[in-house]
């Protein structure tokens, strides 16, 4: 089998970051509107045959805003206990949330368990470069 590639992007808006486990599992949702950011995962999941249901597809969601009219492209990647943050000037993993800028790097790997076979992907580091926007931590605080 062909060793499986790592994904990294840089400067990608943060939409949703879920850390804790409510039944879905914990996640990172980042805005992939930008063509090239949408073209390098979806380059990746092919690559890596990453995916359960449509493997080497990778998934996205659409939200468009009811007041601006604008659509965001949006993808999702898993955390989990192994995941490592990072950020500048005394940023970290607390100052995640909606409007942070981060650079991400993530892995494919092979799984072989009581619900499957196949590949899947989570994310291996997180590097905060700005922090949530203030609205947004108001938000996480309350």
């Amino acid at each position: 089998m062909a060793e499986l590639s790592k994904l990294k992007l840089q400067n990608v808006k943060v939409i949703f970051y879920n850390d804790v486990d409510e039944g879905y599992g914990t996640s990172i949702t980042i805005d992939a509107t930008k063509p090239e950011v949408k073209k390098q995962i979806e380059d990746w999941y092919k690559e890596n045959n990453i995916g359960k249901d449509e493997p080497g597809v990778a998934k996205f969601k659409e939200y468009t805003n009811e007041n601006t009219g604008e659509t965001t492209i949006q993808h999702s990647f898993k955390i989990n206990e192994y995941t490592k943050y990072a950020g500048i000037n005394g940023l970290s993993q607390k100052d995640l949330g909606y409007g942070a800028i981060i650079n991400l790097l993530a892995s494919a790997y092979d799984y072989d368990n009581k619900f499957g076979k196949g590949t899947s992907a989570s994310l291996r580091a997180v590097y905060v470069k700005e922090g949530a926007t203030k609205s947004a931590l108001g938000e996480i605080s309350k």
